[in-house]
């Protein structure tokens, strides 16, 4: 670890200008090794809320800098890079959310976190994958609305004998847009091996899956089976992840198309340089930021 010289230089450079640097599991391995922390969104969010840091950096998309935002908004957030985006976040605009109000009134909406800030300002509760059954089974009511991802909201929509209305025109393309003839080959070449695979992703996806768990759930099942092999469907840097994490135990990847482009947006050069100049700060308006933080709040009232 911290082999290279901008490796070395990144972890001077944060420390100089006492700089948390914050980095999702999806991340490239050369970014997650010189991290203070990897974790999944919202988690990471909850870190840069609770930490003593007063300026922190998100190697991560911008959505998640975004929430972090919105969590701390007296703190300097930034961004390794800017350009960093999410299809899924960008699935659904704050009008469409409004348009979908107009035409199921009273039914309460429940956004995946993975979403923009103007449209967390519309819904009335924020979920994440590992909490979302929980979430929408404690919501009031038989029915509910779930955006923007059709992914988690059709597995969600398997689990409830509530009334589940889905935004069928979002998804993730990393999680959805897989070949699965190629994940029925892996499953074929090593039939021991335990697959374990998001709730974002394609059903068909699923159905082949021994468990369905977002990032910080697979860890979990790693831990809880120990001895086994595992097939992970999700973003390769997950992977990546649990191979440092569990030295000795064997993991495949489900899929080589498991690769989130936007993810791999933050070079450690580009970080190097954000750091340097501390100049991608995302900032949240401040009427956006009360009412998004008005919906992750209910979160934590209903899981």
């Amino acid at each position: 670890m911290y082999t290279s010289s901008i490796q070395e230089e990144i972890l001077r450079v944060k420390k100089q200008k006492d700089i948390l640097l914050l980095a999702h599991s999806y991340q490239p391995m050369v970014i997650q090794e010189v991290a203070d922390i990897v974790g999944d969104s919202l988690e990471l969010s909850k870190i840069a809320r609770d930490s003593e840091y007063q300026k922190i950096m998100f190697a991560a998309v911008y959505f998640m800098a975004e929430t972090a935002s919105i969590l701390s908004p007296e703190k300097k957030i930034m961004i390794g890079n800017p350009d960093a985006g999410c299809p899924l976040a960008d699935g659904i605009t704050a009008e469409q959310v409004r348009e979908l109000k107009k035409k199921y009134p009273g039914t309460p909406i429940v956004c995946y976190i993975n979403s923009t800030a103007a449209t967390k300002a519309e819904v009335d509760v924020i979920c994440t994958s590992s909490n979302a059954l929980t979430i929408c089974e404690n919501l009031p009511g038989d029915e509910f609305i779930f955006i923007p991802d059709m992914g988690l909201g059709s597995w969600i929509a398997e689990q409830t004998s509530k009334k589940v209305v889905l935004w069928e025109q979002g998804n993730c393309p990393t999680h959805w847009e897989v070949n699965i003839s190629e994940i029925e080959k892996i499953k074929a070449e090593h039939p021991d091996a335990l697959m374990v695979a998001h709730p974002e992703s394609n059903p068909k996806i699923r159905d082949l899956a021994d468990h369905i768990c977002g990032t910080s759930g697979m860890i979990k099942y790693v831990e809880d089976n120990p001895g086994k092999e595992f097939i992970i469907a999700t973003e390769v840097g997950m992977k990546q992840r649990l191979e440092v994490m569990f030295p000795g135990t064997t993991f495949y990847s489900a899929s080589r198309m498991f690769l989130c482009p936007n993810m791999k947006k933050t070079t450690p050069e580009i970080l190097l340089e954000s750091l340097k100049n501390e100049q991608t700060v995302v900032k949240v308006d401040d009427e956006t930021a009360e009412k998004a933080r008005t919906a992750i709040n209910r979160m934590y009232e209903l899981s």
